[in-house]
Formats: structure tokens, C-alpha cells, sequence
């Protein structure tokens, strides 16, 4: 029986000491193999872990109205995006589909194998069943994994990406907490994550850190 005190260090130091870990030191070890190593290694703990429902793993079952409710946010989202990018700036709109859509295919099959995977195992399954108990109800949970999800994204120095990403962390772990499936969250952020470099505000998640 794990206490409440040590849930509670662990929790600061993977969702809050990682990515400051990250800020300062992804320049000498790459993001990727950093994003690979901790995805395999929470894989290696749930799949150990006897109290953890494998199924979650496999699921891919879902309601007809939660189908809908899904569809329906990610339609508003999307014309939501669109918008942004346009009063942010109209130029960037579409860039990588009208000038480089071979890259926005690269992106869309190696950004969600190489990324999304990690990012839905630590900030979703993984919290949800490590740390859930650390809260009241369900809403406190949702928004402190939103909360460290965003911050996950200090490494590009830019706020609107915080709250981009916070936004769209209580989107993925209302999601999740609504079906437990890995795969239904998986492919939710890897579809938000895809219209968001397609949109033209993928810039936000590569300009500074390219600079």
C-alpha cells in the first residue's frame, strides 16, 4: 500500500520535476528518446501494476451519445483553431497542407507513435489510476491533469501554447475519464494534435523550439 505522501512526491516529481528536467536539457538529450524511455517505462509499471485494469489497454468500445458528444467538441474545436490562426495570422493558415503537404503526412504518422503515446499513457492512464484517489471528484482530477499536461509545455516558452494545451487537456482527460479506453484517447489527441500542425498553429508548438 503506497501512501498518500509518497503519491503525492511522486506526482510532483514526474508531472512538475520532468518537465523542468526537460526545459533544461533537451538540447544535450533528445525530446524523443527522453518521450520513448518514460513511455516505456510507465508501459512496464501498468502492465506489473496487479491492480491496473489491462482491459483499458484493449478497450475500444463507446457509447453512441459519448461518440457524439466527442465529434461534436472536436467540430468546434476545429472551426475554433481555424479562427485563431486567422486573427493570429491569416498567412500561416494552412501553410504546411498548401506548401509542404508531404510534412504534414510525415507529421501525421510519426507524431502520434512518437508523442501522443507517451503523453496519453502519463497524463491520462497513468494519473487516473495512480493518482486519482489524491482527489475529491472527478472535476478536481480532470483539471489537475489538464494543469500538468500544459505544463508539460513549458519547454516552448510561450503562453498561448499553455493555454492551448491546457484547454485541450480537459478535453483528452474528460474524454478518458468518460470511457477509460487508451485507445479512443489515444486517437482523440492524435486527431486535435494533427488539425492543430494542418491549421497552421502548429508554428506555436515548433518556433521556439527550433530557435
Amino acid at each position: 500500500m503506497v501512501s498518500v505522501y509518497r503519491k503525492y512526491v511522486e506526482m510532483i516529481l514526474l508531472y512538475v520535476g520532468m518537465p523542468i528536467f526537460i526545459l533544461f536539457t533537451y538540447k544535450e538529450i533528445p525530446l524523443l528518446l527522453i518521450l520513448m524511455i518514460l513511455g516505456i517505462l510507465i508501459y512496464i509499471f501498468l502492465k506489473k501494476d496487479k491492480s491496473f485494469d489491462k482491459s483499458i489497454f484493449k478497450k475500444f468500445k463507446i457509447e453512441k451519445s459519448e461518440l457524439k458528444r466527442i465529434l461534436f467538441v472536436f467540430t468546434v474545436s476545429v472551426i475554433a483553431m481555424v479562427f485563431l490562426i486567422y486573427f493570429i495570422d491569416k498567412n500561416r493558415m494552412f501553410f504546411l497542407l498548401r506548401n509542404r503537404p508531404w510534412f504534414l503526412l510525415i507529421i501525421s504518422i510519426f507524431y502520434p507513435i512518437f508523442s501522443v503515446i507517451t503523453q496519453t499513457l502519463a497524463y491520462r492512464v497513468f494519473f487516473f489510476h495512480r493518482y486519482s484517489s489524491l482527489f475529491k471528484n472527478k472535476y478536481i482530477q480532470i483539471i489537475v491533469s489538464a494543469a500538468f499536461f500544459s505544463f508539460a509545455h513549458i519547454l516552448y516558452k510561450n503562453l498561448f501554447v499553455l493555454l492551448l494545451t491546457f484547454v485541450a487537456g480537459l478535453i483528452f482527460s474528460y474524454t478518458y475519464y468518460n470511457n477509460k479506453s487508451f485507445l479512443v484517447s489515444f486517437l482523440e489527441h492524435s486527431l486535435y494534435g494533427i488539425w492543430l500542425f494542418a491549421s497552421g498553429l502548429g508554428m506555436f508548438f515548433v518556433s521556439s523550439f527550433v530557435k
